[in-house]
């Protein structure tokens, strides 16, 4: 169940992002557009860059949870391991 939720709030998270960064700047580029008379220039303008850093924002947030999975899943390879000791050998 909880392994759904963080899937759940994952998805959540990607698809406002994405949606986000692809509106935003789509409505900011109408109004400038209406308002400067350049239709649509900047609204084509920043509707393409709004998709290409949405894009690129997707990315990064895949890229980290695939880290935090992959640290989950694998043991800590940067701990050092137990050297048995000299005596314990049956040595001198």
């Amino acid at each position: 169940m909880r392994e759904t939720l963080k899937a759940l709030d994952l998805l959540f998270r990607l698809s406002a992002l994405f949606l986000v960064s692809t509106f935003i700047p789509l409505l900011l580029g109408i109004w400038l557009d209406r308002t400067m008379g350049t239709a649509p220039l900047l609204t084509l303008l920043l509707m393409v860059s709004g998709i290409i850093l949405g894009t690129i924002a997707v990315y990064r947030v895949v890229a980290e949870a695939n880290q935090r999975l992959a640290n989950l899943k694998s043991p800590d390879l940067s701990a050092p391991k137990s050297q048995p000791r000299d005596d314990a050998r049956g040595g001198e």
